[in-house]
């Protein structure tokens, strides 16, 4: 150092300069660690904040979990209920009241008790189906034997499956498999019943006291072998006519061989005619009950003497009158069975 032309030096010894790179080395480890301790401290509160982030995530996911499982719980409950209506609508229906057991308790779970609960209703209900379509089984059953009783094939009024139909097959869950399940034998039951009400097994003069049977037979009047397509009562001039089933009117007056004739349409191909008449107390287009008055007994046609030619025709083909004036104790209790339950039906709508 230089002062007033003099010349100064400073020494610094090497045990001084040794202190203050210590100092300064101390002082720079004391910034990194400060530095390090700061970066530390920033990563973990970042973790931390990471770690929150994914429990409140985890929170949501649950929480929309527990949104949708009382949403899907609410569905099924309104699904249930809905399918309860059909059931009770279909019991009625067919079987009138009958006694039904309540769902039974069962042990509510911990964690779901209401889809517990749920399941034990559904297992219910699925099997309350499958106790109605064995009881629609059966009397389905039952009316197949009615109508083999009166000659008929009960697969001629089997609906057949339509033509021009497919597409893959989804499979039901239980539940909706047994309405299925039920509604076959249902339809089934429905189309035999309604068959069956529709067959003319009232008497259509009284009494019923046969001059010629159904068959082949000696034509009165060419005394040759002929065929019979009905059943010949005799009885008195204007005697009264009974319509043999319910239907509908869809022929009255003169027709060959028959004379003055009436003709009902059933339904499902059934049809009855009634011929030789002297007069008509029922029009065309009428719909009659069973047993209602159409006519009075005659002698026009081809008739040697007054009496009423009872036909009795199936898709068409006549068959013979006589078993079906003649139904078993058995098959008129099927009839007066469904029968109830169609009037019934009638008065609900």
């Amino acid at each position: 150092m230089r002062s007033n032309g003099e010349v100064r030096f400073v020494r610094i010894s090497t045990a001084v300069q040794l202190k203050v790179v210590a100092v300064l080395l101390f002082v720079a480890l004391i910034w990194l660690m400060a530095t390090a301790a700061t970066v530390f401290q920033g990563a973990l509160v970042e973790r931390e904040r990471a770690a929150l982030g994914a429990r409140a995530a985890a929170v949501a996911q649950s929480a929309g979990k527990v949104a949708a499982f009382r949403s899907s719980v609410g569905d099924i409950a309104e699904r249930l209920e809905e399918r309860q209506q059909r059931i009770d609508r279909i019991v009625s229906r067919y079987f009138g009241r009958i006694e039904k057991n309540p769902a039974r308790p069962v042990a509510m779970g911990r964690d779901l008790p209401e889809a517990n609960r749920l399941a034990e209703i559904e297992k219910h209900q699925i099997a309350f189906a499958g106790t109605l379509s064995t009881l629609a089984a059966a009397r389905g059953d039952r009316a197949e034997t009615a109508l083999r009783h009166y000659g008929i094939n009960p697969a001629m009024v089997t609906r057949p499956v339509p033509e021009g139909i497919g597409g893959p097959l989804i499979p039901l869950s239980g539940g909706e498999a047994a309405l299925i399940r039920l509604s076959q034998m249902l339809n089934r039951l429905d189309r035999l019943e309604r068959i069956l009400m529709a067959l003319p097994s009232a008497k259509p003069a009284m009494p019923v006291v046969p001059s010629s049977t159904f068959g082949v037979r000696s034509d009165p009047f060419t005394h040759g072998a002929a065929m019979h397509t009905g059943l010949d009562i005799r009885g008195a001039f204007a005697q009264p006519i009974y319509a043999a089933a319910a239907g509908r009117v869809i022929r009255i007056g003169p027709w060959s061989g028959y004379g003055n004739v009436v003709v009902i349409d059933h339904g499902h191909g059934i049809e009855t005619r009634y011929g030789h008449l002297s007069s008509f107390t029922a029009r065309p287009g009428q719909i009659v009950k069973a047993g209602d008055q159409i006519a009075r007994m005659g002698s026009t046609g081809r008739s040697t003497g007054n009496h009423l030619h009872f036909e009795v025709r199936i898709n068409g083909r006549a068959v013979n009158p006589l078993p079906f004036l003649e139904a078993s104790t058995d098959v008129l209790e099927i009839k007066a069975s469904a029968g109830r339950r169609f009037a019934g039906n009638l008065r609900r709508s």
